[in-house]
C-alpha cells in the first residue's frame, strides 16, 4: 500500500515485510530506545463497532469503529528524546513540538452469513444483491451513475472482478504529535453495509513511521435491514399508542371543588 511505500522510504528500506529487515529494525529500535520496550507498538484496550445511539447497526447506518490505544513505547521513546535534547542543548520543549508519528485505520467488511432469527435458527437466505442495479459490482451499469462515467471499461471490469471484501469501507489517518501521550482514544466514521447479514469487520493498523508495527483485527456484528428496524419501531409506537389508548377507556375526569 502508499502507507507501507512511505515507511519504507523514511527508513530507507527496499522492502517492508522482509524477514531479515525487519529484524534489523527492531534491533536497531532496542538500541535506540532501550530495550524491548522501545519497540513501537499499539495495544488495543477495546475495539467495537457500533452505531452512535442505537442499539443495533442498520443497513446504510454511519457507524463508528470505537478504539482505546496504548502506546507501549511512549515512555521509553520521550526518555530518549529528552536526553537527545540535553546532550545537543536544545530546549526539550521546541524538540517535542516537532515529534509526528502517522498511522492509518482502513475498514473492510466481509458478510459471513444470515442472521439468526429468535429461535436461533437461520434466518431465510437473502437475495443476493449483487444482481440489482446500482450495487457496486454493477458499477457503470446505471443511467444515473456520474462516478462511474469518470473510469474507462478496463478500470470498470477490474472493479467489478474484485471481491467485496476488498473494498475500503474508510481508510483514517491519525497523527500522535506528544510523543509522551500512552494512551488515547480513535473514532472512525463510516457507512455500513448495504446488505443485511453478519459481518467480519476486517480492521488493519498501519504506521507510516516504523516497521514490524502493522496490527489486523475482526469485530464480528450483525447488520439489520434498515427498513425492518423502521418497522418494528412504528410497530412499537403503535403499540403504545394502543395501550394508552386503551388505558384512558372508562376513566372519568376528577370532579373540581368549589
Amino acid at each position: 500500500t502508499i502507507v507501507e511505500a512511505v515507511s519504507m522510504f523514511k527508513i530507507g528500506t527496499m522492502s517492508h515485510d522482509d524477514s531479515k529487515t525487519l529484524e534489523w529494525f527492531t534491533d536497531v529500535m532496542k538500541k535506540q530506545y532501550g530495550g524491548d520496550e522501545g519497540v513501537p507498538k499499539l495495544e488495543f484496550l477495546s475495539k467495537d463497532v457500533e452505531t452512535p445511539g442505537e442499539d443495533e447497526i442498520a443497513t446504510g447506518d454511519v457507524c463508528s469503529l470505537q478504539v482505546e490505544i496504548e502506546r507501549t513505547h511512549a515512555e521509553n521513546f520521550t526518555k530518549q528524546k529528552l536526553a537527545l535534547c540535553q546532550k545537543q542543548g536544545i530546549p526539550p520543549q521546541v524538540a517535542m513540538q516537532t515529534y509526528r508519528e502517522g498511522w492509518w485505520i482502513m475498514i473492510r467488511a466481509r458478510r459471513i452469513g444470515d442472521i439468526k432469527d429468535g429461535d436461533g435458527k437461520d434466518a431465510p437466505p437473502l437475495e443476493d444483491e449483487s444482481e440489482k442495479e446500482g450495487t457496486p459490482s454493477q458499477l457503470g451499469k446505471t443511467a444515473d451513475d456520474s462516478v462511474s462515467k469518470l473510469f474507462d471499461e478496463a478500470t470498470k471490469e477490474r472493479f467489478e472482478k474484485e471481491t467485496e471484501e476488498n473494498r475500503l469501507l474508510c481508510a483514517w489517518p491519525f497523527i500522535v504529535s506528544n510523543v509522551a501521550q500512552k494512551r488515547g482514544k480513535v473514532g472512525i466514521k463510516f457507512l455500513a453495509p448495504d446488505r443485511p447479514g453478519k459481518y467480519e469487520f476486517l480492521v488493519a493498523v498501519k504506521s507510516q513511521e516504523f516497521l514490524g508495527a502493522d496490527q489486523d483485527f475482526v469485530v464480528v456484528k450483525d447488520v439489520l435491514d434498515k427498513e425492518e428496524v423502521e418497522r418494528k419501531q412504528r410497530e412499537e409506537e403503535d403499540d403504545n399508542e394502543e395501550e394508552d389508548g386503551d388505558g384512558n377507556q372508562g376513566k372519568e375526569e376528577p370532579k373540581k371543588t368549589k
